[in-house]
Formats: C-alpha cells, sequence, structure tokens
C-alpha cells in the first residue's frame, strides 16, 4: 500500500527557517533566546572568556595587569518534544501543511516558556536533566569565590505588600546599577507576568507611574528599563527543585535586573529544527511522528551583573 505522504517528502532533521513564524513565536516568548548573547558551538561544550577588568594607573609608569581571563563552559543540552499525528488527518499536501505548523507553532510557545525556566529560575543544582543549567536565581544564591560573589548578595526577597513595593524595586535595581556590570544602553528587566499589576499600582514619590507600558511597538519599561516578561521567570517547589519539564511552576515569582544582556551567555549547538516519519508496517497505529528539538548551552556571565527580586508571598 503506498505511503500517505507526498512524494518527495524529506525524513531527516530539518533546520526551521528563522524568518518563519515558529521562530517568531520562540522569540517572543523566550526573553533568553531574544536577548542572550549568541555564541556559537561547534562542540558540546564552548569556553567563553570573560574579564573583571585591568589594572589602570595614572603617571609615567606602566604597571602591568596581572590579572587571569577567567572563562564560563557553555554545555549544549537537548530541550526535545514529539508528537504523533494521525495519518487519516494527513490526507493531503494542504493538510500535512496546516497541521505541522500548528504543531510548530505549539512547541515554540512551549520551548520559550520552558527553556526560560532552565536558565532563569531552576533553584536545584545543574544535571543536566530536570534542571539543564545553573539559572540566574540559582547562580546568585550560591556563594562563588572565583568571582569574589557572596550567596544572595543581589537578592531581595518580597512579600508582596504593596506599601513596600516601591522600595524593594528600587533597592533591587541598586544593587546591580552602582556596580561596574551596569550598561543602561543595553540594561534589561525580565519579569514574570505575575508583577504586572504590582507595577501598574506602584508610583514613585510625584504619584508618577514608574511602570510605563509600551505602545506603537515601543517596549514596556520600569524605570526606564525595557521589561521583557517571561512565563519562565518563576521557580517550583516540586521536590524542592524547579523541574523544567513542566509549563506551569507553582513557586515564587521572580523579577531579574540585567545590568548588561551580554552577561546572558546563550550557546548555539543546533536547531530549532524538526523531523518527521510516517508509520511503519509493524507499527501498530497509523500515525505520523514528529519531533521538534534545539540544543542550547546557557550560563551567567558574572554574578554581579545581576540582581533578582523573588516576590515570596
Amino acid at each position: 500500500m503506498p505511503s500517505m505522504m507526498p512524494s518527495g517528502y524529506l525524513d531527516n532533521w530539518i533546520p526551521i527557517e528563522w524568518d518563519s513564524e515558529v521562530i517568531e513565536r520562540v522569540l517572543k516568548t523566550s526573553a533568553v533566546e531574544a536577548t542572550a548573547q549568541r555564541h556559537a558551538m561547534a562542540t558540546a561544550t564552548k569556553r567563553v572568556l570573560r574579564s573583571a577588568g585591568l589594572t589602570i594607573n595614572a603617571g609615567k609608569q606602566y604597571v602591568t595587569d596581572d590579572s587571569d581571563l577567567d572563562y564560563v563552559t557553555l554545555t549544549a543540552r537537548r530541550f526535545m518534544a514529539r508528537v504523533a499525528v494521525d495519518e487519516d488527518d494527513l490526507a493531503d499536501a494542504a493538510m500535512i501543511v496546516d497541521t505541522l505548523a500548528q504543531r510548530g507553532r505549539d512547541w515554540a510557545i512551549s520551548y520559550g516558556n520552558v527553556f526560560d525556566n532552565a536558565c532563569l529560575a531552576t533553584t536545584g543544582a545543574e544535571n543536566g536533566t530536570t534542571v539543564p543549567f545553573t539559572s540566574v536565581y540559582k547562580s546568585l544564591r550560591t556563594t562563588d569565590s572565583a568571582v569574589g560573589y557572596t550567596a544572595d548578595a543581589n537578592r531581595v526577597a518580597w512579600d508582596g505588600t504593596a506599601n513596600t513595593a516601591y522600595d524593594k524595586f528600587s533597592e533591587t535595581l541598586r544593587l546591580v546599577e552602582v556596580g561596574q556590570y551596569w550598561d543602561a544602553a543595553t540594561a534589561l528587566v525580565i519579569a514574570h507576568p505575575g508583577y504586572r499589576d504590582a507595577f501598574r499600582r506602584t508610583k514613585d514619590d510625584q504619584g508618577l507611574p514608574i511602570f510605563v507600558q509600551g505602545t506603537a511597538g515601543t517596549p514596556d519599561t520600569l524605570f526606564g528599563i525595557e521589561i521583557f516578561w517571561s512565563r519562565g521567570a518563576k521557580t517550583d517547589t516540586s521536590g524542592g527543585i524547579s523541574f523544567t519539564n513542566t509549563l506551569t511552576p507553582n513557586g515564587n515569582d521572580l523579577l531579574i535586573f540585567v545590568g548588561d544582556r551580554s552577561l546572558l551567555k546563550l550557546g548555539v549547538r543546533s536547531g530549532p529544527e524538526t523531523r518527521i516519519d510516517v508509520s511503519r508496517a509493524h507499527d501498530d497505529y497509523d500515525d505520523t511522528a514528529v519531533k521538534f528539538r534545539t540544543r542550547r548551552g546557557f550560563k551567567v556571565g558574572h554574578q554581579k551583573g545581576f540582581s533578582v527580586l523573588e516576590r515570596t508571598a
């Protein structure tokens, strides 16, 4: 019996075009995919150099800087999904295109949420599976003597009380804007949508809103800093860690100030890409399998370039 798929059907991994609706949805959903500094990865791991600055002196004699060039290591992890489509629903080429396009859009939104959660909000130690990366949140809650960072130095807790909101927002921003990793031109706010209401209700001493909602293509801003809303910016309490294979973490909403978005280090190994295979004679069902995957790495460039507000109630 002939295959129900059209002739010329491809069964290898096929890159998803970067001008496609799938990619556009990924970039709208994922703060990290949309804003981070990208590093091409030809292998499973890649070292990315970082520096704490150079020794500067005044006078006539040069003083040689003796600081070491440090680096972070990006490790590519797979983010995958598979769906099965009844071949009765793929009776012609037009239906194939429509069905796969819809599945691609579904994958893009889910991937954006899961990937941001992995990069921004996981609370456990990196293990490559349920916790793919050491997230921004975990990095700021962990002491790192190599860069002189003390656990929780750049974290602020907020109980959600309305009359303390302004001070908490300002305090969290101050932690990063006074440091050497602050660049007003490239600074960024990544916030869970749960903060929208608090932003709208908070005003400064002159009664002016600190949150400005963008119009006509301009971004939302907080204290004049661009906001990227991310559903992945939320911790999870299941088993004490944030399992990134869930789209609905049940923990605390996070507000992250990024002093320089180039400190979000995104490794790009491959993808997004897709693969399609029709059913075989010995399969129990006439289903066409569709796979989506991408391989990404992530690291925080320097902890002192970030601060996080955690809404605990």
